[in-house]
């Protein structure tokens, strides 16, 4: 049976110690990662060719550390907000990681409401679709199902407004009941060395400041397994 949980739009107390830990968690292998690249450019024996992948690796670290810089900057200011398609925001975002899914047996099945415009910031949103693109993906097997649908949608309760709903499911191994409850608090991780425990804090964070509303269901029990990771954007 799904666990459902359903995450308040209050904006946590911590929210700039999550922001500053975020920063620090993407600063250090950046830094040790140009460190290492630097240190490659001065070996003698690479060819030219190699100098030029070199070169553009480079550039992608700087790149991604400016992403990270922006990112951060839209998160404190979510008055930056601007009339986006959310939607093509989504699907920009799958076909980006798409040929990583495919390498690994998953199939991705998209629907998209015929309209989606709703304000945002579009890089943290960006960042959110990510994050639950590829914790999804690390929860399937080979032959696994991701599936991606936006649709006009009125809120459930509170307020009852209008907006559009993202909706990110998966059919992998589902989260234990016990960490259901966990999984949006930061560090808090079940993937070892391998996560940082801030992917769904920075999740849960934007989607409240975006006065969201974020839902997951999710299911341990064999043959019937999987998350449904739901979140709702008001239009105003």
């Amino acid at each position: 049976m799904y666990k459902d949980t359903a995450i308040r739009s209050t904006l946590p107390a911590d929210e700039n110690r999550l922001a500053a830990s975020l920063a620090h968690e993407i600063k250090n292998p950046l830094d040790a990662i140009l460190s290492l690249l630097y240190l490659v450019k001065l070996d003698g024996s690479l060819s030219d060719k190699g100098r030029e992948y070199l070169t553009m690796a480079e550039q992608e670290v700087h790149r991604i550390a400016q992403i990270t810089r922006d990112a951060l900057s839209d998160f404190r200011d979510i008055q930056g907000s601007r009339e986006t398609n959310v939607p093509e925001l989504l699907g920009s975002v799958i076909e980006f990681y798409r040929p990583r899914l495919v390498s690994r047996g998953i199939l991705v099945e998209t629907r998209y409401g015929a309209s989606g415009n709703v304000p945002v910031c579009s890089g943290p949103l960006r960042q959110v679709f990510s994050n639950l693109l590829l914790n999804a993906a690390d929860s399937m097997l080979p032959g696994g199902r991701l599936q991606a649908r936006t649709s006009n949608a009125r809120e459930q309760t509170g307020a009852h407004r209008d907006g559009l709903r993202v909706t990110i499911a998966d059919n992998g191994c589902g989260i234990a009941e016990n960490n259901i409850r966990e999984i949006f608090d930061p560090f808090f991780t079940t993937k070892g060395s391998g996560g940082s425990g801030l992917g769904l804090a920075l999740v849960k964070e934007v989607v409240q400041k975006h006065g969201g509303r974020l839902r997951v269901r999710s299911s341990t029990r064999p043959g019937h397994s999987g998350s449904v990771f739901s979140i709702f954007l008001p239009a105003a």
